[in-house]
């Protein structure tokens, strides 16, 4: 049994080599007999080879170009990557209308590196920015209700100038919105972008609270006072502490809602500077004149220079102005008295006195009648106690009907009040 399983495996591989040895022999004649043709396919083989390992080693693989609106936008894997690109469009899109506005791409098989591949989501950028209608926009969405669409950075400018409108310059302000207002960024059609009134319009109508702390300064008035002194003629004032308003430094919290005021509640209030009161001080001196000095002016003997009962005295003797003489105020044409006999030394138009008399007494004594609306007697003329001199008058620096009345003794002015009997 072991022999004939030896006898058969040996003719077994026999049979083999002899077959083995008749191929490589018709090839080796045919190589011999196709030299040329044998090199050339060898060449061709080798190529193959190499172009198929380049290509693996680079990752250069079949796309198809993406031909939208006649511009080439993207290279992706295959079509399907362009459908994904749109639902990523239309995910982003404010408007129900918007799969009609994205046109039907083409494309063209080719040759591209893998990495090279554009997303589904770069495409998508690529869908907007090449379909005139879609444009990148926001919709102004207030109290769940879109009420205009448009530029995002518009949007955001307006909202916070109107969110501010109310807010008081150099406070602490504290503004927010008394409706929900958001802004929705996406895509939108192009004809669904508001215009500027209308966006503008929307704004405004959007309610605002603005809560303002407001520190202010204001004025306290000062008080007035008047003190009497004997030591200036009747007529005189003069103020001799100047008034100076203080001031008060308050804090409020003031509540405005679009614009009206709702509520101001004080926080604090302090006094930083109190008022100075004005002090003005006013003589009640008729005269100055000692109890015998009065009675040696009275027996000069004058009588009053207008009839009593037909005026009123206006201005004392040395108030305020330095006035050296007194005024009497009565109407135009009452007649003026000579106030004893004498000599009219004067008569005549001064600019400051206007029409005025000058008469010389005896004991140095002259007395002077200003302001006349005319005159009566003439220079050097000689008159009697009671003459009719002159009238009543606003001539010369006057600002009404009145009597300019002096006492001079020896040239100098005095006080004519005790003299006439008005003290």
């Amino acid at each position: 049994m072991t022999f004939i399983f030896k006898e058969f495996f040996s003719k077994e591989i026999l049979t083999e080599k002899l077959s083995q040895y008749n191929i490589f022999k018709r090839v080796f004649e045919f190589v011999k007999n196709n030299r040329l043709f044998v090199r050339a396919g060898s060449l061709c083989l080798v190529g193959m080879l190499a172009v198929g390992v380049s290509i693996v080693s680079v990752g250069i693989t079949l796309g198809f170009r993406v031909n939208y609106e006649g511009s080439d936008i993207a290279t992706v894997k295959n079509a399907g990557v362009f459908d994904t690109a749109k639902s990523i469009v239309l995910e982003h899109m404010g408007s129900k209308n918007a799969d009609s506005a994205i046109k039907t791409p083409g494309f063209k098989m080719t040759l591209t590196v893998s990495d090279r591949l554009d997303t589904a989501m770069t495409l998508a950028n690529a869908i907007v920015e090449n379909t005139n209608d879609i444009v990148e926009a926001s919709a102004l969405v207030v109290n769940g209700e879109c009420v205009a669409c448009g530029d995002t950075e518009e949007l955001n400018s307006k909202l916070e100038e109107r969110r501010t409108a109310f807010e008081t310059q150099g406070a602490e302000n504290s503004s927010e919105f008394t409706e929900n207002v958001t802004l929705q960024k996406g895509y939108y059609l192009r004809s669904e972008i508001s215009d500027s009134n209308k966006i503008e319009a929307a704004i405004q109508n959007i309610g605002v609270k603005t809560v303002s702390v407001i520190t202010s300064d204001v004025e306290i008035a000062y008080s007035k006072k008047t003190v009497k002194t004997a030591e200036e003629y009747v007529g005189y004032s003069k103020v001799t502490t100047e008034g100076q308003n203080g001031i008060s430094r308050k804090t409020e919290s003031v509540e405005i809602v679009n614009g009206e005021e709702i509520s101001r509640t004080q926080l604090s209030s302090e006094v930083i500077k109190e008022p100075v009161t004005e002090v003005k001080t006013v003589g009640t001196a008729k005269t100055k004149a000692s109890a015998a000095q009065r009675s040696s002016e009275r027996s000069a003997g004058f009588i009053c220079p207008l009839k009593r009962g037909s005026f009123t005295i206006s201005s004392y003797y040395g108030d305020g102005r330095g006035h050296k003489g007194m005024d009497l105020a009565a109407d135009k044409g009452t007649p003026i008295y000579a106030v004893a006999d004498g000599t009219v030394t004067s008569a005549g138009y001064d600019r400051n006195y206007g029409y005025n008399v000058v008469i010389k007494h005896s004991n140095g004594l002259s007395t002077r009648y200003a302001h006349a609306s005319k005159l009566c007697v003439s220079t050097g003329q000689t008159v009697s106690q009671g003459d009719v001199i002159a009238y009543v008058g606003s001539t010369g620096t006057s600002t009404g009907n009145h009597l300019h009345f002096e006492v001079m003794v020896n040239g100098n002015r005095v006080n004519p009040i005790s003299y006439i009997g008005l003290d």
